[in-house]
């Protein structure tokens, strides 16, 4: 594997972690009042399209990085109306 590829793997798997903690926080406590609704939104737009420049490019770190995004975000997104009003 090359080292550019390696390095596009970590950058992504870092990128994609980053919104796991809100995601299982919410889980955790039911409440995600304090997570404004656009956020995880224009996030997953945003990884969306970067998915969709990925698979365009064949590229798979860019392509497995942002599918796990969309992943968290989405739930986020969904969190914030399955906890709705709770809290």
């Amino acid at each position: 594997m090359k080292i550019v590829t390696l390095m596009g793997y970590v950058a992504g798997l870092f990128s994609s972690v980053g919104f796991m903690p809100q995601m299982i926080k919410g889980f955790v406590t039911k409440k995600v009042d304090d997570v404004a609704l656009w956020q995880p939104i224009l996030l997953t737009i945003g990884t969306t399209l970067w998915l969709i420049y990925g698979l365009m490019i064949m590229d798979m770190p860019i392509i497995l990085a942002n599918i796990l995004s969309i992943i968290c975000n989405f739930l986020v997104v969904i969190q914030k109306f399955m906890y709705k009003g709770r809290g």
